[in-house]
Protein backbone atom coordinates (compact mmCIF):
# COMPACT_ATOMS: atom_id res chain seq x y z
CA UNK A 1 0.00 0.00 0.00
CA UNK A 2 1.16 3.39 -0.67
CA UNK A 3 1.14 6.36 1.99
CA UNK A 4 0.28 9.88 1.33
CA UNK A 5 2.59 12.54 2.26
CA UNK A 6 1.16 13.43 5.60
CA UNK A 7 1.41 9.88 7.03
CA UNK A 8 5.59 9.50 6.76
CA UNK A 9 7.14 6.65 8.49
CA UNK A 10 3.67 4.78 8.50
CA UNK A 11 4.08 0.76 7.76
CA UNK A 12 2.06 -1.26 5.65
CA UNK A 13 2.65 -3.42 8.87
CA UNK A 14 1.00 -0.88 11.52
CA UNK A 15 -2.15 -0.81 12.82
CA UNK A 16 -4.62 2.27 12.03
CA UNK A 17 -7.39 3.22 13.95
CA UNK A 18 -8.77 5.49 11.17
CA UNK A 19 -12.20 5.67 8.73
CA UNK A 20 -12.22 4.00 4.92
CA UNK A 21 -12.65 7.24 2.64
CA UNK A 22 -12.76 5.43 -0.41
CA UNK A 23 -13.00 1.52 -1.62
CA UNK A 24 -13.32 0.50 -4.83
CA UNK A 25 -12.24 -3.18 -6.36
CA UNK A 26 -10.10 -0.98 -9.28
CA UNK A 27 -7.72 0.96 -6.73
CA UNK A 28 -6.35 0.47 -3.29
CA UNK A 29 -8.35 1.56 -0.46
CA UNK A 30 -8.11 5.19 1.05
CA UNK A 31 -8.26 5.25 5.05
CA UNK A 32 -7.64 8.73 7.54
CA UNK A 33 -7.09 9.85 10.58
CA UNK A 34 -8.62 13.10 10.13
CA UNK A 35 -12.44 13.21 10.66
CA UNK A 36 -14.09 16.06 8.48
CA UNK A 37 -13.64 19.34 11.66
CA UNK A 38 -9.99 18.86 10.44
CA UNK A 39 -9.21 16.67 14.21
CA UNK A 40 -8.06 13.40 15.03
CA UNK A 41 -10.48 12.92 17.21
CA UNK A 42 -8.53 9.63 18.46
CA UNK A 43 -7.82 8.38 15.30
CA UNK A 44 -4.17 7.48 14.84
CA UNK A 45 -1.99 5.05 13.95
CA UNK A 46 -1.45 2.30 16.97
CA UNK A 47 2.04 1.95 17.90
CA UNK A 48 2.86 -0.79 20.21
CA UNK A 49 0.56 -3.29 20.95
CA UNK A 50 -0.31 -6.26 20.01
CA UNK A 51 -2.51 -7.30 17.32
CA UNK A 52 -5.18 -10.09 16.83
CA UNK A 53 -7.47 -11.68 14.55
CA UNK A 54 -11.04 -12.16 15.96
CA UNK A 55 -14.37 -13.56 14.79
CA UNK A 56 -16.58 -10.61 13.06
CA UNK A 57 -19.56 -11.99 15.68
CA UNK A 58 -16.81 -11.32 18.95
CA UNK A 59 -16.19 -7.91 16.99
CA UNK A 60 -19.62 -6.84 16.99
CA UNK A 61 -20.19 -8.10 20.53
CA UNK A 62 -16.98 -5.87 21.73
CA UNK A 63 -18.66 -3.01 20.20
CA UNK A 64 -21.94 -2.85 21.18
CA UNK A 65 -23.13 -0.38 23.03
CA UNK A 66 -25.81 -1.60 25.84
CA UNK A 67 -24.83 -2.05 29.21
CA UNK A 68 -21.39 -2.01 30.43
CA UNK A 69 -19.95 -4.50 28.07
CA UNK A 70 -20.66 -8.35 29.86
CA UNK A 71 -17.43 -9.73 27.87
CA UNK A 72 -14.96 -6.84 29.00
CA UNK A 73 -16.26 -6.57 32.28
CA UNK A 74 -13.50 -9.20 33.84
CA UNK A 75 -10.77 -7.56 32.01
CA UNK A 76 -11.54 -3.87 33.83
CA UNK A 77 -11.94 -5.72 36.71
CA UNK A 78 -8.86 -7.20 37.04
CA UNK A 79 -6.09 -4.88 35.05
CA UNK A 80 -6.29 -1.02 35.75
CA UNK A 81 -4.53 -0.16 32.87
CA UNK A 82 -5.00 -1.53 29.29
CA UNK A 83 -6.05 0.21 25.64
CA UNK A 84 -8.67 -2.21 22.98
CA UNK A 85 -9.39 -1.18 19.67
CA UNK A 86 -11.84 -3.39 18.16
CA UNK A 87 -12.24 -3.13 14.03
CA UNK A 88 -15.71 -4.04 12.18
CA UNK A 89 -13.08 -6.13 10.61
CA UNK A 90 -11.80 -8.51 12.45
CA UNK A 91 -9.06 -7.03 13.91
CA UNK A 92 -8.49 -6.17 17.98
CA UNK A 93 -5.87 -4.34 19.04
CA UNK A 94 -4.79 -4.89 22.24
CA UNK A 95 -1.54 -2.89 24.38
CA UNK A 96 -1.19 -2.79 28.30
CA UNK A 97 1.50 -2.10 30.83
CA UNK A 98 2.58 -5.05 30.92
CA UNK A 99 3.33 -7.61 28.09
CA UNK A 100 2.15 -10.49 30.45
CA UNK A 101 -0.76 -8.55 30.54
CA UNK A 102 -1.13 -8.16 27.05
CA UNK A 103 -0.99 -11.89 26.30
CA UNK A 104 -3.67 -12.53 28.98
CA UNK A 105 -5.96 -10.14 27.67
CA UNK A 106 -5.49 -11.78 23.95
CA UNK A 107 -6.02 -15.02 25.12
CA UNK A 108 -8.99 -13.90 26.93
CA UNK A 109 -10.25 -12.48 24.02
CA UNK A 110 -9.80 -15.43 21.60
CA UNK A 111 -11.59 -18.25 24.41
CA UNK A 112 -14.49 -15.98 25.73
CA UNK A 113 -16.62 -15.52 22.49
CA UNK A 114 -19.05 -18.67 23.49
CA UNK A 115 -19.03 -18.71 27.00
CA UNK A 116 -21.45 -17.87 29.21
CA UNK A 117 -20.93 -15.09 31.65
CA UNK A 118 -20.58 -17.26 34.72
CA UNK A 119 -17.69 -18.79 33.12
CA UNK A 120 -15.22 -15.18 31.96
CA UNK A 121 -14.07 -14.46 35.44
CA UNK A 122 -12.76 -17.75 36.32
CA UNK A 123 -11.28 -17.97 32.23
CA UNK A 124 -9.42 -15.10 32.91
CA UNK A 125 -8.08 -15.86 36.44
CA UNK A 126 -6.83 -19.65 34.78
CA UNK A 127 -5.44 -17.71 32.28
CA UNK A 128 -3.61 -14.67 34.24
CA UNK A 129 -2.16 -18.02 36.50
CA UNK A 130 -0.86 -19.91 33.41
CA UNK A 131 0.46 -17.30 31.51
CA UNK A 132 2.76 -16.00 35.18
CA UNK A 133 3.91 -19.22 35.94
CA UNK A 134 5.12 -20.10 32.29
CA UNK A 135 6.75 -16.29 32.20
Amino acid sequence: PQFGSRSSGINAEYGVYGKVVAANKDVEPELSCVHKNGKSNGLQVLEGGYLINCSLGLCRKLLRHERPLPLLEPLFAHFKLFEICVGINGRVWIRSDNIKHTLCIALYLKKCEYLPETDLMPLLKDLVKRVETSM
